[in-house]
């Protein structure tokens, strides 16, 4: 009886554990850059930091961030950047199955934005 009791519990703490490396993804970093740098940079409606900006995140399920960067003397930038399915690192993944591609969908490495003068004669 204890035997069927540790192969059953064995399994279940297998299971789960496979379940969370799926569920978890990748730490993944993406740059976010200006040019001119000193931008102050807002993700999701949360203040973030001043660019140039590291930003941390979990690949997995596709997601969108809105993004928005304003400088003094600059036009206001209001983007949204999605993650998405990247082949170059989920075909790796695909030789033993296909469901690890579906977790597996990452943002970019690197942004740069170029920010205009809010006004035609000034500078940024």
């Amino acid at each position: 009886m204890q035997r069927f009791r540790y192969r059953h519990t064995s399994g279940m703490i297998a299971c789960l554990l496979v379940c969370l490396l799926f569920t978890q993804g990748c730490l993944q970093t993406s740059r976010i850059n200006t040019d001119p740098p000193g931008a102050q940079i807002t993700i999701n409606g949360a203040p973030f930091g001043e660019t140039p900006i590291y930003y941390n995140t979990r690949s997995g399920i596709p997601k969108t961030y809105f993004l928005e960067i304003e400088r003094p003397g600059c036009r206001k930038v209001e983007t949204k950047l999605e993650s998405a399915y990247r082949a170059d690192i989920s075909l790796a993944l695909l030789i033993p199955g296909i469901v690890p591609y579906f977790f597996s969908a990452r943002l970019e490495d690197d942004y740069k934005y170029t920010l205009l003068p809010a006004a035609s004669k000034s500078k940024c």
